[in-house]
């Protein structure tokens, strides 16, 4: 599967012999479509938005960013029809995105600070709105998209998002799948507890597992001290994968460790991954590493069934 994130790279994705699209990235798509205003001047927004849950009319500059989104979404959806689309809520950092929260209090370090789901349950209401957006793929007639929430701190911020899915009325649809992304250690130990609160599937996000399994800060030392093939890493994602399987859920990997660590492909296949979703550029590799690994599997097998 592949990595996006920009709908002018749609078509030409859509034209390459992947699976789908394993992670959207929705934090460009978003910070377009806002055009960098500052969420915490919508406080008139919020109170509107509080007003609509009881009249179900939203206010106008809300009805707008559902719409665009959905808009944006939809053309992902269409062009890899009927292959999926995982959507990734919003991971929100200060550093990133800095025009957004200009009225929070600075963080000392924004890797940790009020990112992911967390900040859904500090104010649910963008969360909202891309669930909205969601909502409307669905009823333009696409049943190819899903849900991953990124950064999962705890079993009870998934519930949060949970019930607001199905508030929605996401859930509703039989295709629709509710994921979240392995990225806190904590998913490693809890995983059987997430998958019973409603946890359809995860996607190791290697990056930030790495830098909270090893003790680095990417802001500060660089993505080329994120070792995803260090010995901890490697026996996190085995756990996490045959965790997985043994709970009967999918396990996907959307990180950079395929890519810069190749040797972790056979690793993941004989360990039962069910996708690998990497940037458009290294498809082929990851693949030809894929097929590799596959018939080396099958080979192996036909020299047991004929022992």
């Amino acid at each position: 599967m592949v990595n996006l994130s920009q709908p002018q790279k749609v078509l030409t994705a859509a034209q390459l012999p992947f699976d789908g699209v394993g992670l959207l990235r929705s934090e460009l798509i978003l910070s377009e479509i806002l055009h960098n205003h500052n969420l915490d001047n919508f406080q008139e927004i919020n109170r509107l938005g509080f007003i609509a849950q009881q009249t179900n009319q939203l206010p106008l500059v809300a009805q707008q960013v559902i719409t665009n989104l959905a808009d944006q979404i939809t053309e992902f959806t269409a062009a890899f029809a009927p292959r999926p689309v995982f959507y990734r809520s919003a991971d929100w950092r200060s550093t990133e995105f800095p025009t957004l929260y200009t009225q929070e209090p600075p963080e000392a370090n924004p890797v940790l600070g009020r990112r992911g789901t967390l900040r859904y349950t500090l104010n649910p209401q963008l969360f909202d709105w891309e669930l909205a957006a969601l909502r409307e793929v669905q009823r333009r007639g696409y049943g190819n998209i899903s849900l991953l929430l990124p950064f999962v701190r705890t079993v009870e911020e998934f519930k949060f998002c949970r019930q607001r899915v199905q508030a929605v009325g996401l859930s509703a649809q039989p295709q629709f799948q509710l994921w979240i992304m392995a990225e806190v250690p904590s998913v490693i130990f809890l995983l059987e507890d997430y998958v019973k609160a409603g946890v359809q599937g995860i996607s190791i996000g290697s990056n930030d597992l790495t830098q909270l399994i090893l003790g680095i800060d990417r802001d500060q030392g660089g993505t080329s001290m994120l070792n995803a093939g260090h010995p901890a890493m490697v026996a996190v994602m085995e756990q996490l994968v045959t965790t997985a399987r043994k709970l009967n859920i999918p396990c996907s990997i959307c990180g950079q460790a395929p890519v810069n660590y190749p040797e972790l492909v056979e690793q993941l296949v004989r360990w039962g991954i069910t996708s690998i979703s990497v940037d458009v550029p290294a498809l082929e590799q990851v693949q030809r590493s894929i097929h590799q690994a596959e018939q080396k599997l099958l080979l192996n097998l036909a020299r047991n069934l004929n022992l």
